[in-house]
């Protein structure tokens, strides 16, 4: 069987996008060989892979890289011998002559990080996207050839009907009519959010689109309790589908963890990324809960719960805050919440809530106009 792969570089003016179709029994040294041609790029000084997900699960730690010479291998001292304990402190390495691609792309949307550095660092993202037979690998070449012909006209109809024929012979279910599905409809997730242990109660309720990432749930904690995001911050998953998780961690790109950190927790943990996991993935059922921490200094503890699963309502934009109850506090004034200095109390909730609403609409508003017509939006103290 073949692969068909994908690798993307996501760039500020134009993301580059290339697709690769390769034998499933390749290895990653074959793979490197076809990047090259596909980047048209001359051997890098040093390359290397880093998987991300491998059988549909998140992975980290795990390197391919090129086979040393004779000359510049040399003894890891961390790696201890049968003696002592057989284990290593750094990252699980493997050699590309020797890994096939089956042992890591096992389910489309597995994918790696491809990493090359000549004076500097350059990073793609290589994506197993689909498994093809050997004549549709063909068909599809023929295809990509045609769809690059720079005319177009009554040949190029010509061939490429003969071509949409030939796969639709290798394909019989494509011919059949099917009946398109209905789209499925988006469930709103109601939240009770609740900042713990600043001496009064301090809540908002939020209904928020099931299938938002963790990530826009950070940013609109950040808007309900008027933070500024200058500070890390981590999501963990406390119970998923009515059971207690332990030691699921969602955190930002930016804040990837470290190998060495299972050195410094008795139980192993779980790193998954906010941009990739979705509140649907963790949030199944009604009660189920997290803890967003924001600002490790100051320790501002924020407990998620799961209260309804609702229907989207017509015309009703989300997110929404819908309750709220009381002021939060201001960025690094955790000793004045524990002196009592700073006053945290407001009957006007229907103020707070109000306030809320109108910087998310904003938000929502610069997203859709300020783009297309340069138009410039009030942001407040809010992050982006």
């Amino acid at each position: 069987m073949i692969y068909e792969m994908t690798i993307e570089k996501n760039l500020l003016t134009e993301p580059i996008s290339h697709t690769i179709r390769i034998e499933e029994s390749s290895t990653f040294e074959q793979l490197y060989q076809d990047i090259l041609e596909v980047l048209q790029e001359e051997a890098p000084k040093n390359h290397s892979f880093q998987i991300m997900r491998s059988n549909g699960k998140k992975q980290s730690g795990i390197s391919i890289q090129p086979q040393p010479a004779p000359d510049q291998v040399s003894e890891d001292p961390f790696v201890y011998n049968e003696d002592s304990e057989n284990t290593s402190l750094f990252d699980e390495r493997f050699y590309e002559n020797g890994t096939p691609l089956k042992d890591y792309f096992k389910k489309p949307g597995d994918a790696a990080t491809y990493i090359s550095v000549q004076d500097i660092p350059d990073e793609y993202t290589v994506t197993f996207r689909k498994t093809l037979t050997p004549a549709e690998a063909i068909l599809a070449e023929l295809n990509q050839l045609i769809e690059r012909s720079p005319e177009r006209g009554d040949s190029y109809d010509i061939i490429k009907g003969q071509m949409d024929e030939l796969t639709q012979l290798l394909n019989p279910s494509s011919r059949k009519s099917k009946k398109p599905a209905a789209p499925k409809q988006p469930q709103i997730y109601s939240f009770k959010i609740t900042l713990e242990n600043v001496g009064v109660p301090v809540w908002r309720k939020v209904q928020v689109n099931s299938s938002s990432t963790f990530l826009e749930l950070h940013k609109i904690i950040q808007i309900l309790f008027d933070w500024q995001d200058d500070h890390l911050h981590e999501f963990r998953i406390q119970k998923s589908n009515g059971i207690r998780q332990k030691n699921v961690v969602i955190e930002s790109d930016e804040e990837a963890s470290s190998p060495f950190d299972s050195l410094f927790f008795d139980d192993e943990q779980t790193y998954l990324s906010e941009t990739e996991e979705r509140l649907h993935d963790h949030f199944l059922v009604e009660k189920d809960q997290a803890r967003y921490t924001y600002d490790f200094g100051d320790d501002w503890q924020h407990k998620i719960v799961l209260e309804k699963i609702l229907e989207p309502a017509e015309g009703t934009t989300y997110p929404i805050c819908t309750a709220a109850k009381n002021d939060a506090p201001y960025e690094d004034s955790r000793y004045e919440v524990m002196t009592g200095d700073l006053s945290l109390l407001n009957s006007d909730a229907k103020g707070i809530v109000s306030s809320v609403n109108t910087v998310l609409e904003m938000r929502l508003h610069n997203k859709k106009t300020a783009r297309n017509k340069n138009i410039k939006v009030w942001r407040g103290r809010f992050p982006e």
